[in-house]
């Protein structure tokens, strides 16, 4: 195996296999076609035709907590849009509306960011 010298650019010939499970373990095995499949219990999605966007839990999660974040979203926009203009102005606590529906959607995105954050690291 050749290992690449990051200062000079040259290359060091007496690198060794061992060495080069610096850079990966994938770059030890020698190299590898992009365009080939996956080999079968490879982490590679190259080829994999059963990729899913839904395949790890974190990937639920991540959906589901993107759904959740949307809807809030587009709902304080729908509610704060020129059509709504009345509603928005409408005074809560001595606030208009659609100021806290704004403080609101800071709120809820640090929220599910957190919920988000719990979940990965956990």
């Amino acid at each position: 195996m050749i290992k690449l010298i990051a200062m000079g650019g040259g290359v060091d010939p007496t690198a060794d296999k061992a060495t080069a499970n610096v850079v990966g373990p994938a770059a030890a095995d020698g190299p590898h076609d992009p365009a080939s499949p996956a080999q079968p219990g490879s982490d590679g999605m190259a080829g994999d035709e059963h990729w899913s966007p839904w395949g790890t839990a974190y990937a639920r999660w991540s959906w589901g907590l993107l759904a959740i974040f949307v809807a809030i979203y587009f709902a304080v926009a729908i509610l704060t849009s020129k059509e709504f203009a009345d509603l928005a102005a409408t005074m809560v606590f001595g606030l208009p509306l659609g100021f806290i529906l704004g403080v609101g959607m800071i709120v809820s995105g640090l929220i599910v960011t957190r919920i988000y954050l719990a979940k990965v690291d956990g």
